[in-house]
């Protein structure tokens, strides 16, 4: 889904035409924002037999309830929302980098490789991050997806749980505070916890070490005013597509 999410991200903000990019932004917005029900739904109806149907086919023993499934589902869910936030980190990114870029002699190829994807890289970390949790968090495609089994396994094709799944089965009907399941729940949510806490801890060390920074918002600003220009922001009449206007 990362590669999906940012490859999308990348066209959407450098290659795609205006028009192109006025109907695909928000259908990205409306795709990350439809609820985890509706892909369980679609999980379960379509994905899941088709899985096990192409197994089968293939030769392997694949149950009804498969992590493949859920897994797959769980992919194309967290896909809009990885382009959706990369591609505002992108363009958040200041046009003249990338203009300075193009005018040392660089294609739009290695001046996205070389240097927006560098001064983007805090703003897509997060959206990647973002992204995981909210996988990591699943439940509803993991409960109609693969079932309830709790299975230690390497296996996709055999029916797993999450752990969130077995949180709300430890947490159903009327418990005692001290009771062994509520200790257990609790338990797992600090384990679900210190995973997330681990995955934002990576990502701010990734962005440490990999990120470029670029400070000249504050040069342009001073220069602007010092001329007594207004200072040109995107979304003020820049061409978003073509950068032909400088921007903030």
């Amino acid at each position: 889904a990362v590669p999906v999410g940012l490859m999308t991200a990348i066209y959407l903000a450098e290659y795609s035409s205006e028009s192109v990019r006025s109907y695909a932004k928000p259908a990205l917005e409306v795709l990350a924002g439809i609820p985890t029900v509706v892909y369980g739904f679609f999980a379960a109806l379509t994905v899941a037999p088709w899985v096990r149907r192409t197994g089968e086919s293939l030769g392997f023993d694949v149950a009804s309830d498969s992590a493949l499934a859920a897994g797959l589902v769980m992919g194309i869910m967290i896909i809009p929302l990885i382009s959706s936030l990369s591609d505002d980190a992108i363009n958040a990114v200041p046009t003249s980098i990338r203009e300075g870029a193009l005018g040392l002699g660089s294609t739009r190829s290695e001046a996205m490789r070389m240097v927006i994807l560098p001064a983007a890289l805090p703003g897509i970390v997060g959206g990647v991050l973002l992204a995981v949790s909210r996988a990591i968090g699943e439940t509803m495609i993991v409960v109609m997806a693969s079932g309830l089994a709790a299975n230690l396994t390497a296996n996709p094709f055999e029916a797993v749980t999450t752990v969130t799944v077995q949180i709300v089965n430890l947490l159903v009907g009327d418990q005692e505070f001290d009771s062994a399941k509520t200790l257990a729940a609790f338990a797992l949510g600090l384990v679900l916890f210190l995973v997330t806490l681990g995955l934002k801890v990576i990502g701010i060390g990734v962005v440490r070490k990999y990120r470029e920074k670029y400070d000249l918002s504050g040069q342009i600003d001073a220069q602007a005013q010092a001329q007594g220009k207004a200072v040109p922001r995107v979304g003020d009449g820049c061409d978003r597509a073509r950068r032909r206007v400088s921007c903030i």
